[in-house]
């Protein structure tokens, strides 16, 4: 039986330098640059649209729907690209990184230009729709999906592998500190006793924030290496109609998938009206930042004590809890219609846990789903698993980025206007709080109803695949 260092061995053409903290701390600017753009446009993309570029809000919800379905299938094709294409000396994923991190900024910081509000209306939103998808569905894409796909060939040791996915978290909760706190002190201004957005200074912001997006990037490319080569022909890929049948086959990644959907649907939504709730129900749009703070601060403090917690009580017992309780809190936000902000923030805070233990424990909900999978069918097919999840993840931001802008019509929202009417305001706070209060427990209710895996059975799952793998070391 071949060990670990021996399959290393075969796979490594040329050993580079020892895996160590240079290559930690490059893993871990790569998610500062996806998330230096990303976070910045979840945040305020959407109110430049409307309040500077003056689109209908229609539009933009339907731009975000279609643009994020066009993901779904451009992920999908550029993983393939970078399993099936000849790599060069440097690697598979870790040039792309490199290679696109100035077209990501340049398009990231094409999207804000502050002149586009003159122009013929069907010109800008041509304008829109071209810089976003140029951006989102093209050279976001080649690095995130290079990014992603790289951690698995930085190292074949598993805890280096998981200490990879802890400093990519780091960087991802670093990100949004930064892109919460910065942007709302520079953007906004008292003008007449209103706070408005100042289109000038977004676009300034947008074009320091993609430039640091790109020199993240390029400390990602020069501080890691690729230490473990595959072969890119004679691999037969999963297709979509394998991926198809995984999801309509296994009831605890339909349960999983349909709450999932539910969750990046409420949170999505949540974050594209902070802008509006900020600005016009608490007539202070500087206040947006501390109050997304509630979304990243609460995973950061329950990262010591989560995995304790989930060990004990079971991960699908902890998160539904956790959900059915955010859930809750919304819901309470939207009855007490809430006027005094840091009130407001105080209880988001607290919800923020909820969402925190999800955010944590996510990913170890898949690996549950991967080990049921591997009982039921004696095949370990997790790549098939994290595709479908991924997919699914892509529909559900699919849904929310139209979502956010049918809601902002809805309610009688009025483009390139700084002043809204009561009712309007009155809907933007409903969307704000009650729609996603209800998503999060409807999350909850089918995780505890539907999905299949809670602790004991988890731990049994994990007794029979150890009985295998012990038998099977035995007759090898």
């Amino acid at each position: 039986m071949s060990t670990s260092a021996e399959l290393a061995s075969r796979s490594l053409p040329a050993t580079p330098r020892p895996f160590g903290a240079r290559d930690r701390i490059g893993y871990m600017f790569g998610d500062l640059g996806n998330d230096f753009t990303f976070l910045l446009a979840s945040s305020y993309l959407m109110i430049y649209f409307t309040n500077v570029a003056g689109l209908s809000a229609a539009h933009v919800g339907l731009l975000f729907l279609i643009a994020r379905f066009i993901d779904a299938f451009t992920d999908i094709g550029w993983g393939r690209f970078l399993d099936r294409h000849t790599p060069g000396r440097n690697g598979r994923f870790r040039p792309w990184i490199g290679r696109m991190a100035i077209p990501v900024a340049i398009a990231s910081s094409l999207m804000y230009v502050p002149f586009t509000s003159g122009w013929d209306y069907g010109l800008k939103l041509a304008y829109a729709g071209v810089t976003y998808l140029l951006w989102g569905s093209v050279f976001y894409t080649t690095t995130n999906i290079a990014y992603g796909s790289m951690a698995s060939v930085l190292t074949i040791v598993p805890v280096e592998r998981a200490s990879l996915s802890v400093f990519r978290g780091i960087g991802a909760n670093s990100a949004g500190l930064l892109v919460s706190l910065v942007p709302p002190l520079f953007i906004y201004a008292m003008v007449d006793g209103s706070s408005e957005l100042q289109p000038g200074r977004l676009f300034a912001v947008a074009v320091v924030f993609s430039l640091l997006a790109a020199l993240w990037y390029v400390l990602c490319w020069a501080n890691t290496a690729e230490r473990v080569a595959a072969p890119t022909q004679g691999i037969e890929k999963p297709g979509l109609l394998a991926l198809f049948r995984s999801l309509a086959s296994s009831r605890p990644l339909l349960s999983l998938i349909a709450a999932n959907i539910l969750i990046m649907l409420a949170s999505l939504l949540v974050g594209t009206m902070a802008a509006y709730l900020w600005l016009y129900h608490f007539n202070n749009g500087a206040l947006s930042g501390p109050a997304q703070l509630t979304s990243f601060l609460p995973g950061l403090l329950l990262s010591v004590v989560a995995a304790r917690l989930a060990a004990r009580f079971g991960k699908k017992e902890v998160v539904t809890f956790a959900l059915l309780g955010a859930g809750v809190l919304y819901v309470l936000l939207s009855l007490l219609h809430i006027s005094d902000p840091w009130v407001f923030i105080g209880l988001m805070f607290v919800a923020g846990f909820g969402l925190g233990f999800y955010n944590l424990l996510i990913w170890a909900l898949i690996g549950d789903i991967i080990d049921a999978e591997e009982v039921r069918s004696g095949h370990r097919d997790d790549g098939t698993v994290y595709a479908v999840n991924t997919w699914a993840r892509k529909v559900g931001q699919a849904v929310a980025g139209g979502l956010g802008g049918f809601a902002l019509s809805a309610v009688g929202f009025r483009s390139a206007s700084s002043a809204q009417s009561s009712s309007t305001i009155d809907g933007i706070y409903m969307v704000s709080t009650l729609v996603p209060g209800l998503l999060y427990i409807a999350a909850a209710l089918i995780l505890l109803v539907l999905y299949p895996l809670g602790r004991r059975k988890v731990q049994e799952n994990v007794s029979v695949l150890a009985e295998r793998r012990a038998a099977n070391d035995e007759v090898i």
